[in-house]
C-alpha cells in the first residue's frame, strides 16, 4: 500500500508545475525551523482511498502557498466514510 501511494506522489510531483508543495517525511519535518512553518491544515473529508486524502492535503498545502507539506494524521473515525488528515505545512 505504501509503495503504491509513493509511486503516485511521485507521478502527482513529476506532472505537477514548480510551485507546487513538496511532500517531506518526518525527519525533514524535525529538522525544519519554526520560523519556516506556515501552521497546521485539516482536512475531514469523505474519501474512498488514502490517495485521494493525499492528494487533496496537498492541493490545501499549494492553497497555502506551502512550499513543503508534511502529513501528520490519516485516520477514518468510525465507519461513517469520513477521513480525517492533517499536516503541517511550511515555507
Amino acid at each position: 500500500m505504501k509503495i503504491t501511494v509513493l509511486a503516485f506522489l511521485a507521478a502527482l510531483l513529476l506532472s505537477s508545475n514548480a510551485a507546487a508543495a513538496i511532500k517531506i517525511d518526518g525527519r525533514q519535518a524535525q529538522n525544519m525551523d519554526d520560523v519556516m512553518s506556515l501552521g497546521v491544515i485539516y482536512i475531514n473529508h469523505n474519501f474512498a482511498t488514502e490517495q485521494e486524502a493525499e492528494v487533496a492535503i496537498h492541493e490545501d498545502a499549494d492553497q497555502h502557498n506551502a512550499k513543503y507539506y508534511h502529513t501528520i494524521l490519516m485516520r477514518e473515525p468510525g465507519s461513517n466514510g469520513n477521513m480525517r488528515v492533517s499536516a503541517d505545512i511550511y515555507r
